[in-house]
């Protein structure tokens, strides 16, 4: 995540919207231009995909991180500790092949977990006996080949539409003999078109450079943005300096995609709490090794943890991904309410562990801000009713004062969450910013984003956090 103190979003017409077309001169009828598709073959498998899509081979590049923010198509298991970027966001259309020696049922390394079930079946695959499922939740499809997906799993990410990813679906078959895997797409990397790089448009001050002390690598520094309009405001916000909490704060950080536990042990000599992420229809990327073992695992090290849930956007987000509809806000807010309680489950989280809610920034309307508000309320109240702790992360510009603005004036329909993490790029590990409805026992704040850090020979690059708010333990 990344949603940092400046809260604004994209204006006018998204980038390659439809331009008016003229009809042309020819009165004979046109042949209707037919996509362009390659083969990708792979573990005994083959399926058309868009030429467009590249191709990432996880076998060969274990770092190679599993991203859903942008297309591509991903062939193997997923290494232990993936180079993702911290704060992705959003879904595109994906597709993902584990073999089934690397993760028989798909819920391995990298993948997209399906707490609530594999979902719907939409389609039948008679070529390999089997279905398409949809998770409408998670946002996506999924294949399972041979018994119980020992033959491997296939799964698709999408946004709004699963349209594109049911169609590569569907050309799923069985290679021709002799068939030689596919190669990965050159040059060799990670997508372009960061999500991350967009939502960093959003941060202020303009450069961030952590403390020393906080981590032996130096951090990245930030002076531009790729797609910031000129005519954008731009607004720092000093935190006022206050008594320091009552309760000891700790560091913490959050990663993308969970490391391996021997990351986590080496992390640890530095950070006390960690981010978590675990489900959501926006989530930006694989899971990595995150499993009700592997938070066992992590708690056992001394780490508490901040469960996120990743669902739908602001209607005025401006981004791929999920977004809230005005006209039903609550009923999705309940719906993803639900959702979060059974991720949370799934992953052993007893009742009383906190459940944060991912709402990144935003800038519109005020119809705009009262679907965030109507959302959230019935999100909070659907979470709490389940025994859970519920917590929103946001832009100290956008969510978290709107929340405020909204807990002050007792607003109808929206209920405060117990706990908040407010997203503040101004490398100040401090929980004194602004006067807040929430004391600094009940808020967490991630003062920098996107840092590269490397401790015990692990690099990673993540968001770092100053925690004085409720954890899971």
């Amino acid at each position: 995540m990344a949603t940092p103190a400046l809260a604004v979003a994209h204006s006018g017409a998204k980038d390659g919207s439809k331009a008016a077309t003229r009809t042309p001169a020819k009165t004979a009828a046109q042949p209707a231009a037919k996509s362009a598709s390659k083969t990708v073959v792979y573990d005994g498998y083959e399926f058309q995909a868009p030429a467009g899509w590249p191709v990432y081979r996880l076998d060969q590049h274990p770092r190679t991180c599993v991203r859903y923010d942008v297309n591509a198509v991903y062939l193997g298991t997923p290494g232990a500790n993936m180079g993702c970027p911290a704060g992705l966001v959003g879904r595109a259309q994906t597709v993902s092949f584990i073999p089934g020696r690397g993760s028989a049922a798909g819920t391995g390394a990298g993948s997209v977990i399906q707490p609530s079930g594999p979902g719907a079946e939409v389609q039948p695959l008679s070529a390999v006996g089997s279905a398409v499922t949809d998770n409408t939740e998670q946002r996506q499809l999924r294949v399972a080949l041979g018994s119980g997906g020992a033959g491997g799993t296939v799964t698709g990410t999408y946004g709004s539409d699963p349209a594109a990813v049911r169609k590569v679906l569907a050309t799923l078959r069985k290679a021709p003999s002799g068939s030689k895997d596919s190669a990965q797409s050159a040059p060799a990397g990670q997508p372009a078109g960061s999500s991350a790089a967009s939502r960093a448009a959003l941060s202020a001050p303009r450069t961030a450079t952590a403390p020393a002390a906080a981590a032996p690598a130096p951090s990245a520094t930030y002076t531009s943005w790729k797609g910031v309009p000129k005519h954008w405001p731009i607004e720092i916000i000093a935190p006022k300096p206050t008594p320091k909490p009552a309760a000891k704060p700790v560091g913490g950080f959050d990663s993308c995609t969970a490391p391996s536990l021997a990351a986590m042990s080496a992390y640890r000599s530095h950070y006390g709490a960690a981010g978590i992420y675990i489900g959501g229809a926006n989530t930006g990327c694989g899971y990595g090794n995150l499993s009700k073992s592997w938070i066992a695992s992590a708690a056992a090290m001394g780490y508490g943890m901040l469960p996120t849930y990743v669902g739908p956007q602001a209607p005025c987000w401006g981004f791929k991904g999920q977004l809230i509809n005005p006209a039903s806000a609550a009923a999705q807010g309940t719906a993803a309410g639900a959702d979060a309680v059974t991720d949370a489950q799934y992953f052993g989280l007893p009742k009383g562990a906190p459940v944060y809610y991912d709402m990144e920034a935003y800038r519109g309307s005020t119809s705009c801000t009262n679907a965030v508000l109507a959302f959230l309320g019935a999100w909070d109240r659907r979470v709490v009713a389940s025994g859970y702790v519920t917590g929103v992360y946001s832009s100290q510009d956008s969510g978290i004062a709107d929340m405020q603005a909204a807990a002050l004036a007792k607003t109808a329909g929206f209920t405060p969450p117990q706990a908040v993490w407010i997203a503040l790029w101004d490398n100040q590990a401090t929980l004194s910013d602004g006067t807040l409805a929430w004391p600094t026992t009940a808020r967490d704040k991630q003062y920098a984003g996107n840092v590269n850090v490397s401790i015990g020979g692990y690099p990673l690059n993540i968001d770092k956090d100053y925690v004085g708010g409720p954890v899971a333990r």
